[in-house]
């Protein structure tokens, strides 16, 4: 997923939201209630909505 939707106020709207993948493993996944982000910001969608899953590659 390349987007995740906000609701906030405008003077915070950031720039980015930056995700550490390096402490996933193949079959983990991050959901949207794992993502770090200012208490203002309101996320849109389900909290247990997978933003990414970590998987194998074929060999």
């Amino acid at each position: 997923m390349k987007t995740v939707k906000f609701l906030c106020p405008a003077e915070i709207i950031p720039p980015y939201i930056e995700v550490d993948l390096s402490l996933l493993d193949v079959g983990q996944k991050l959901v949207a209630g794992d993502l770090k982000f200012h208490p203002a910001l309101k996320l849109i969608r389900p909290k247990d909505k997978p933003i990414v899953k970590i998987a194998p590659t074929c060999q």
